[in-house]
């Protein structure tokens, strides 16, 4: 095993642990609003969620092993599914102006450029912390769907007619 690989496994481990401990911690507080929380979010909570930690934890651990297809199958929904949870909290749940609205608190007491500078550093960090959340278990189903080969080789528009219908 390389030491790359070696370091994504243990990233993957970490990050699966945490993934699960963060669901947990937030599952009775969700469960405590469940009235008012929308369709979409209750299918994410229900659905998604578990699908990002079992591929997680497939991913970190190797205990889950599910038919190729069925990882192919998963990876595929959720990809498509992001979206729509992404949109919903930014257009329906007023996630930006409630966002912008704590860190415009933070940073009234500074002057412009500062505050300028505060509310750009926010919103990089926003968007790292929410790409770290989305886009790793979407890497752990990839990783359970095809192994360790490479997106652009699956991709390659110069592969070979019969190395296409056995991937």
């Amino acid at each position: 095993m390389g030491e790359g690989v070696a370091w994504v496994l243990l990233f993957l481990r970490i990050y699966a642990v945490i993934y699960l401990v963060i669901f947990a911690t937030g599952l009775p507080g969700a469960l405590a609003r469940i009235q008012h929380t929308s369709a979409i979010d209750l299918i994410d909570m229900v659905i998604f969620t578990p699908i990002a930690i079992i591929g997680l934890w497939s991913a970190a651990y190797r205990h889950i092993n599910l038919p190729k297809n069925s990882w192919k199958g998963l990876l595929f929904v959720s990809v498509f599914w992001r979206p729509i949870t992404l949109g919903n909290a930014v257009l329906f749940e007023d996630a930006v102006p409630k966002f912008l609205a704590r860190v415009g608190s933070f940073s009234s007491g500074l002057n412009s450029g500062a505050a300028d500078a505060v509310m750009l550093a926010a919103v990089a960090g926003a968007c790292m912390v929410e790409s770290l959340l989305i886009l790793t278990p979407l890497v752990a189903l990839y990783r359970n769907a095809y192994g360790d080969e490479s997106l652009l080789k699956l991709m390659s528009p110069g592969r070979a007619p019969s190395q296409q219908t056995a991937a």
